[in-house]
């Protein structure tokens, strides 16, 4: 190690130790998501001392937010700006000087930057360390500091699943999860509106969320039919606005890294697949050890083609030329990293379950778009459009029910009976909510919805998303789509 030259290096990246603001490449925007607020409550609060670990894909935002929480401390906080430190796991320059990146920069910290033993620190000392999993060792060395009741870790990585199994025995109970996924399309509302955002766009998720939860209760949809009807005549003079950022979210999705592009596909489609490739190509390889990361592109590529339909894992083995099972083990995956989930069919048998087909999505719908090389507004009129919407309600039906069941599994079923298909399923523990997508008239769909509301007794009432339907008929809610993806 050598530590004059490792002090530097993290002096460069820890420049507020010398005074100067947090740099825009680690902060990146003043915008902060809803769970920066509870993440910033539950940092300051210095009798919780469990490591604090960030998890989602890449380029979610985890060292945006890990930006804004250091900048919060030391502006907000009254944290001492020495007593943070903020160290890339990957970080190519530290690996230059040391081969213990972990040890050895906390070593040089205490040191020379702060000047106190880690076992007589003065005050709460906080350390975050981004993308932790890149580490070989890390769970049992953040254990060895375990001991020192001034220390404070807070650590990222793609995989929830990697962190839990490398941590398991070291850190068992210590490690508090906090998912971060790419914006919901309430949130890309919220950022394109800016200053500028009505205040009920604010509270129309929330408003919309409890009418839900009422509708569930009473097994009647006519609360939340209600609730949509005020909020369509509140946002009246909005809709056109709101429909247009509508379009520009279903087609290049919801990751933070292709807000600043509006309107200009071909960059966030440059975007996209650029993040995607160091996925498949860094991530998943490094966490995983796949035989071949071209093999795993095509797979995605084939997933994209055929967002929300069964999965013949034969047909993908024999087109990509690779081993069934291997298929299988690289769906898993790249689900680990949320690039993708499989929905399974709702039976109440699990034996049953196996019997059939999983469908598979790509969580985000630009992913999808990108990996189809198709980012532009054709796509929303295109034959096959009924899927791209699909996969969005997909994504956000989890988000919806990871919310509902308090951080839950978060598991979307399919349902088929030989004749008939509901496209998802949302069960919760005391109701079955059937949804079908529509990209034009949902009235064809309600004898759908109706013929499963009657084989199932947990089933009281079920939704048809279209385009711009809002109606009631008897159990069955017809919403515009735009305001399900609000609701969740």
């Amino acid at each position: 190690m050598d530590e004059q030259q490792l002090t530097r290096v993290l002096s460069s990246i820890n420049v507020w130790w010398n005074g100067l603001e947090i740099p825009t490449s680690l902060k990146k925007a003043e915008t902060r998501r809803k769970i920066f607020f509870s993440l910033s409550k539950e940092l300051m609060n210095e009798k919780d001392r469990d490591i604090l670990c960030l998890t989602g894909p890449r380029q979610v935002g985890k060292t945006t937010l890990m930006g804004q929480l250091i900048d919060f401390q030391i502006k907000e906080g009254k944290v001492d700006p020495k007593r943070i430190i903020y160290i890339v796991a990957d970080s190519s320059l530290i690996k230059l000087n040391t081969e213990n990146v972990l040890v050895d920069s906390l070593k040089v910290y205490f040191d020379y930057v702060l000047g106190e033993s880690p076992e007589s620190l003065s005050s709460m000392t906080y350390i975050y360390l981004d993308e932790v999993q890149s580490l070989e060792g890390w769970a049992l060395q953040l254990k060895s500091y375990e001991v020192y009741p001034n220390l404070k870790f807070i650590i990222s990585g793609s995989s929830q699943t990697k962190i839990k199994n490398d941590s398991s025995e070291s850190l068992v109970g210590r490690i508090k999860f906090r998912l971060i996924l790419p914006f919901k399309f309430s949130e890309f509302l919220e950022y394109h509106y800016g200053n500028s955002i009505p205040k009920d766009i604010n509270f129309c998720p929330v408003n919309l969320r409890e009418a839900f939860k009422k509708s569930i209760e009473e097994g009647n949809p006519s609360l939340l039919y209600k609730e949509a009807t005020r909020m369509q005549i509140k946002l009246s003079k909005e809709i056109s606005k709101i429909k247009k950022l509508l379009n520009s979210y279903l087609i290049k999705g919801g990751y933070p890294g292709t807000l600043v592009y509006d309107e200009d596909y071909s960059k966030a489609l440059e975007k996209i697949k650029t993040d995607l490739e160091l996925t498949v190509y860094k991530d998943i390889y490094q966490m995983f050890k796949t035989r071949n990361s071209t093999d795993l592109m095509t797979l995605l590529t084939l997933v994209a083609n055929s967002c929300g339909q069964k999965i013949n894992y034969s047909k993908i083995s024999s087109s990509i030329g690779i081993d069934r099972r291997v298929v299988m083990d690289y769906l898993h995956y790249t689900s680990l990293v949320y690039l993708t989930s499989e929905s399974k069919i709702y039976k109440n048998s699990k034996y049953k379950q196996a019997e059939k087909q999983n469908k598979a999505y790509l969580i985000d719908v630009g992913h999808r778009n990108a990996l189809l090389g198709e980012m532009n507004e054709k796509i929303l009129s295109e034959s096959n459009s009924g899927l791209l919407f699909q996969t969005a309600v997909y994504d956000h039906a989890m988000k919806l029910r990871f919310n509902l069941t308090n951080h839950m599994e978060h598991e979307i079923f399919y349902w088929e009976d030989g004749t008939t298909e509901v496209d998802l399923i949302l069960s919760l523990e005391n109701s079955i909510i059937p949804i079908e997508v529509k990209s034009k008239s949902g009235d064809k769909a309600i004898g759908t919805i109706k013929k499963f509301i009657s084989q199932h007794e947990k089933s009281k009432w079920g939704i048809i998303i279209t385009l711009d339907e809002l109606k009631i008929e008897k159990n069955v809610l017809l919403m515009p789509l735009w305001v399900f993806l609000i609701l969740c």
